[in-house]
């Protein structure tokens, strides 16, 4: 009889702490719920920071903040190998969004010629991500890695930090101008 409540509680803690399907309806519930995260943290580092507008880097950092948010909380709901892939690649993608955008503010910042230099460098990064996701990729394959499911993890986060890494380079360019 102990034997049979043992094995009915651990069933039914194993399913109250089971993940949940990440639906389009939980997704918008998670950006929902960061949106009014990242207002309250716009806030408080404006503030921090005696800001009456808010600064480009306010801004930066707020929306750094609420893309990494998403992440967190995408894979607090499917934390399984292929829902961590998943927000990772979706992670990726808003840093490829942000780095749109700094980069369009960086572009508008500089003049005629420079903006082709702008222009020159980010087509060279744009060969040189893709020829690394290439060998990130390679060295992923199980004859190299060992292989298993983590894998799929890994190599979706070293293509994630090529993305940031740029959007780090942009904000940093960014950062040089006098205003």
């Amino acid at each position: 009889m102990i034997r049979k409540i043992f094995i009915v509680l651990l069933l039914t803690s194993s399913f109250a702490n089971a993940q949940v399907e990440l639906t389009p309806a939980k997704v918008a519930q998670i950006t929902n719920q960061v949106d009014r995260l990242a207002i309250k943290y716009r806030d408080s580092v404006s503030k921090k920071f005696g800001e009456k507008v808010m600064s480009l880097d306010t801004e930066f950092k707020t929306d750094l903040y609420r893309v990494e948010k998403i992440a967190d909380l995408k894979v607090a709901v499917d934390y399984s190998t292929a829902g961590m892939t998943a927000a990772i690649v979706d992670l990726n993608r808003d840093y490829d969004q942000l780095l749109n955008k700094y980069y369009g503010i960086l572009l508008k910042k500089l003049k005629g010629e420079d903006q082709e230099k702008l222009k020159l460098a980010q087509r060279n990064w744009i060969k040189f991500r893709d020829s690394e996701i290439l060998v990130i990729t390679t060295v992923s394959k199980d004859q190299y890695s060992g292989g298993g499911t983590i894998q799929s993890n890994i190599m979706a986060g070293r293509i994630s930090d090529l993305t940031k890494e740029r959007l780090f380079t942009i904000k940093n360019h960014l950062n040089q101008f006098i205003e």
